[in-house]
């Protein structure tokens, strides 16, 4: 038939032409040809391992299509306070309290400038990583700007934004970021990525509770977060600051000695200017001349001049650090063996100051924690543990104590306090002010409530009632009798 292979109605579906390796071309049947052998056992298990993966990963994909809401409230929840409307990664819980933090910022530039010009390693890793000492204090200068001020944290600002900072460049600021590294001045808490869908949601979450709408541009990458360190081998490389007190005192130059006079000079002088110098006019000092007036003068005068000078200035704690350290004391037995005044003696013993410095040091930020919130935090620790606090005859330290159990646990999270004053804050109010002005106010509407409220009823006026309803029931009965 034409149109048909070899005039058969049903046509071969593969050729029967096969064309050997040598190039001969031969006839052979379809009968010839072997047949397909069955899957071995590991053939099908590898097949079947295959298929699974790839369901998994299907459904992975599709989960990522509609996020979790716990795990974005979670990424919510993680936020550091003042990062703005960008989303920034979550950091490991117990990151921060591995890394020191600064004093100030104007310190830690300081420390900075002292570790690449004076010492050995610092030259060294400029040189490793091929950058000057000027171009990595620019480095160093753009990273603390945005660094919280208190300690040096939350460092979430992107490359680009950095380098329009101080007119730097992508390769200077990796640079720089590796001299950080590897002198421990800074450290990389979280590296910067793409962002998944329920990231992505979350960052679009935030936008809209800061501007109060939806991002034109949604957030599609986060920037890594740095913690800016002052190491301990750098401040023990950096000498003290010289203060006043240290400061060697300048030596004048020595006038040169009067010319001795004779005695009776100065008093003819002072007869001969003085129109009062006479005998018959009142004396304007006990001591008959003005001499005694002028030296006291001049001696408040070199004393106020000397306070001037040697007066060192003193650094004022913020008071929401110092309400932290009073309400840790009050709550902790072991801080008031060391911390408050003495019931034997009515002497104080220690200073708050002291406290101060260990929530500074273990890097808990006062204006978010309070102090009750630090003393419930440890007294979880110490139950999920199976801790118990020991006795203060038995501790020898207890302020290395209290400061070994702060540096265990992780202050970077949600305070018990902000999850209960959630969206009741004020603008421009920190969570300790507005926990302070929520229970202010909670204590004035108890103490509206308890003045409205009518005195007890005194003993006559019981004893009133419980005649009169007697005389009811003894009324009533007869009636009920007679029913």
């Amino acid at each position: 038939m034409p149109g048909t292979s070899q005039g058969s109605a049903h046509p071969e579906t593969r050729p029967t032409t096969y064309t050997s390796i040598l190039g001969a071309s031969t006839n052979i049947d379809n009968s010839d040809l072997p047949l397909p052998q069955p899957f071995t056992d590991t053939e099908w298990d590898a097949i079947v391992a295959a298929a699974v993966a790839n369901v998994a990963a299907m459904e992975a994909s599709e989960t990522q299509d509609h996020p979790d809401e716990d795990a974005v409230d979670d990424l919510l929840d993680a936020q550091p306070p003042g990062t703005g409307a960008a989303l920034s990664l979550p950091v490991p819980a117990g990151a921060y309290a591995r890394v020191p933090t600064w004093h100030s910022r104007r310190y830690w530039l300081t420390l900075c400038e002292w570790i690449v010009t004076h010492t050995e390693r610092g030259r060294t890793t400029l040189k490793r990583h091929g950058i000057a000492a000027q171009t990595f204090l620019r480095v160093c200068a753009a990273h603390a700007h945005y660094a919280e001020s208190t300690t040096g944290r939350h460092v979430c600002a992107a490359l680009a934004t950095l380098a329009t900072k101080d007119e730097l460049s992508i390769d200077q600021l990796k640079r720089g970021r590796r001299a950080l590294k590897t002198l421990d001045l800074g450290v990389e808490l979280a590296r910067g990525k793409k962002l998944n869908a329920t990231e992505r949601e979350a960052a679009a979450r935030l936008h809209l509770q800061v501007h109060g709408q939806l991002p034109a541009r949604p957030q599609i990458g986060a920037a890594s977060v740095w913690a800016l360190s002052a190491p301990t081998w750098a401040v023990e490389a950096m000498p003290a600051p010289e203060t006043p007190r240290t400061r060697p005192r300048r030596q004048s130059p020595r006038r040169p000695a009067r010319a001795a006079r004779k005695p009776g000079t100065f008093a003819a002088r002072a007869g001969a200017q003085s129109p009062h110098g006479s005998s018959g006019s009142a004396p304007q000092s006990p001591s008959g001349s003005s001499l005694q007036c002028l030296s006291v003068r001049k001696d408040h005068q070199a004393r106020t001049r000397a306070g001037e000078h040697n007066s060192t200035p003193t650094k004022t704690r913020p008071l929401a650090r110092q309400r932290a350290a009073a309400q840790l004391v009050d709550r902790i037995p072991a801080l008031l063996a060391v911390i408050g005044i003495d019931e034997a003696t009515g002497k104080r013993r220690g200073h708050i100051g002291s406290i101060c410095d260990l929530l500074v040091d273990a890097g808990i930020d006062t204006d978010r924690w309070t102090g009750i919130d630090i003393a419930q935090a440890l007294n979880h620790d110490t139950a999920t543990r199976g801790w118990t606090w020991p006795t203060t005859e038995a501790m020898t330290s207890p302020l290395r104590l209290v400061a070994h159990r702060l540096s265990r646990l992780d202050w970077t999270g949600p305070s018990p306090t902000e999850r209960k004053i959630h969206g009741r804050e004020r603008s421009g109010e920190t969570t300790t002010d507005t926990a302070h002005r929520l229970i202010e106010a909670r204590r004035r509407v108890r103490a509206a409530l308890a003045s409205g409220q009518a005195p007890p009823a005194v003993e006559q006026h019981r004893r009133a009632m419980r005649e009169q309803l007697a005389a009811d029931l003894a009324t009533k009965a007869p009636a009920d009798s007679a029913r």
